[in-house]
């Protein structure tokens, strides 16, 4: 049985991982990153955003550490804050919207317990983009997400059609 060596939320904040790692109840968790489909999408979703909502352009963020409550901290792949959030330096105030990108090795399960948990912090709605699969779900609520069919991601007033952010 592997030994995991517990953290203290200081030593988590004052830590800079490369890539940053979340933070779940003192143990430091790496995140899959760093293929080229994950990076291309990730970017290409940041281009998408901030190109077609200039008034978030500043508050869409890539790779964001965010608070979900005291001793957990997530960094989703790209999130989105209100025009009126608050400048924070770890964001504490609920996302409009937090998007993730599968990786081969991500499991839906283990995605889907990231998505519950930022329903319970307060984010208005959830994506999740699997460009090795060319598919993509959102949610506005915790345990309903949904494949859209006409391939366009929707978070309030917020559209995003899919095959512009995949090749």
């Amino acid at each position: 049985m592997a030994v995991v060596a517990m953290t203290s939320v200081e030593e988590y904040l004052r830590t800079s991982y490369r890539p940053d790692c979340d933070y779940v109840d003192g143990e430091v968790l790496e995140r899959n990153l760093g293929e080229i489909e994950h990076s291309g999408t990730q970017g290409e979703i940041i281009f998408y955003l901030r190109s077609r909502y200039p008034s978030l352009r500043r508050r869409v963020l890539p790779e964001q550490r965010v608070q979900m409550r005291a001793q957990r901290f997530r960094v989703p792949d790209v999130c989105v804050l209100a025009a009126d959030a608050p400048h924070e330096k770890i964001v504490r105030t609920p996302p409009l919207l937090c998007i993730e990108v599968l990786s081969k090795d991500d499991s839906m399960g283990e995605m889907m317990e990231r998505i519950d948990e930022y329903f319970d912090m307060g984010v208005g709605a959830c994506w999740i983009i699997d460009p090795l699969r060319n598919r993509a779900w959102c949610s506005a609520r915790r345990g309903q997400m949904t494949e859209p069919a006409d391939g366009v991601l929707r978070a309030g007033t917020i559209e995003m059609p899919l095959a512009e952010v995949i090749s």
